[in-house]
């Protein structure tokens, strides 16, 4: 009898573990230094339903083999999440997930090659942005030049062109070791030109140099103020000052007298470009302003008129009857009012 009941128990248990829920289980999260290897799965893969089983893991990237109820993940460099579905005889599935985590030391590094200007700059910080100390160690030499050698991101100042060593630890993976050139770097040499003397009413080009980028001050009767060479026409004693960046971002500053002589002599432009951007866009005649009383007249090269004016300031933009007439040469005859006449030519450019 009691070897009856034991039978009855024995094919009861059975039958329980034969119809029990399917499981799966893909294994705790794995933690690994870059390029190393780890076995995911659990021990075992799956339990219950009804045996045998196939598995199946996803994304296959990294593993030797994604139909293994224990596969190795190798040549590891992502963090990955992997789903494992597991299929029983009966066909019923289940799912589990397990992560697999790169350790960042290998993305912590000395940044790229840097510079400062020197007297202009209190130094640059230098590493990468997302160095990260939590779990890990930094260490930097040489100590010349750095305001502190321990942390994520320090300070440099060296006072000559300086590479630093970067090395990072966690007593996990090894050592990652990266390195960072500090470059000082002198102010350039900023050059406005060379003092000069114009009549007024002229115009007259400045010089500078010693920069990638220029900036001229004031602006005040000045064309190009963003250039090295821009156009001036002051009409008493000026001086311009010039501020010049170089490639560094290194500045300096230099300045330019410009000394007018007073006259009344009349400079005509030989040619503008109305094409209406603020620049060279009308007929320009230096001193005009003087001669309040007098007459213009522009023709064509068949003698037309195309623009004629009484006490003209400056104004003709290139048209006749408001259309835009073609780009080439004009012909002017400007009386002063006073007692002389100026001949001569005028290009159109567009």
């Amino acid at each position: 009898m009691k070897t009856k009941y034991y039978i009855v128990f024995l094919l009861s248990f059975l039958t329980q573990i034969t119809y029990s829920q399917l499981l799966a289980f893909a294994g705790p999260p794995n933690f690994l230094c870059v390029g190393t290897s780890t076995v995911l799965g659990g021990t075992p893969s799956a339990l219950g339903g009804t045996p045998p089983y196939s598995y199946n893991w996803q994304p296959t990237i990294f593993l030797n083999n994604n139909t293994l109820a224990n596969p190795t993940a190798s040549g590891c460099n992502l963090d990955m999440v992997y789903t494992l579905m597991v299929i029983d005889a009966a066909g019923d599935t289940a799912l589990n997930y397990t992560s697999l985590n790169i350790n960042k030391i290998y993305t912590f590094n000395a940044g790229i090659d840097t510079g400062y200007c020197i007297e202009q700059s209190s130094g640059v910080i230098i590493g990468a942005s997302n160095n990260n100390s939590t779990w890990h160690s930094f260490n930097w030499s040489p100590a010349s030049g750095l305001n502190n050698t321990t942390i994520t991101n320090p300070l440099a100042t060296p006072s000559i062109t300086t590479t630093y060593t970067l090395t990072v630890n966690d007593g996990k993976c090894p050592d990652n070791i990266s390195f960072v050139t500090v470059t000082p770097f002198a102010k350039p040499i900023a050059y406005a030109g060379q003092d000069t003397t114009i009549d007024e009413g002229n115009t007259i080009t400045l010089n500078g140099s010693g920069g990638t980028k220029y900036w001229w001050q004031p602006d005040y009767n000045i064309k190009y103020i963003n250039t090295p060479n821009p156009d001036v026409w002051p009409t008493t004693n000026f001086t311009y000052t010039v501020l010049v960046e170089d490639q560094h971002k290194c500045y300096a500053y230099d300045q330019v007298n410009v000394n007018v002589r007073n006259g009344d002599l009349l400079f005509f432009y030989s040619a503008f470009t109305p094409n209406y951007d603020g620049d060279n866009d009308f007929f320009y005649i230096g001193n005009i302003d003087k001669y309040p009383d007098n007459t213009l007249k522009i023709y064509n090269r068949y003698g037309k008129v195309v623009f004629s004016a009484s006490s003209y300031n400056n104004t003709w933009d290139g048209k006749y009857l408001s259309e835009e007439i073609p780009t080439g040469t004009y012909f002017y005859i400007l009386n002063d009012g006073k007692e002389k006449t100026y001949k001569g030519t005028v290009s159109i450019l567009r």
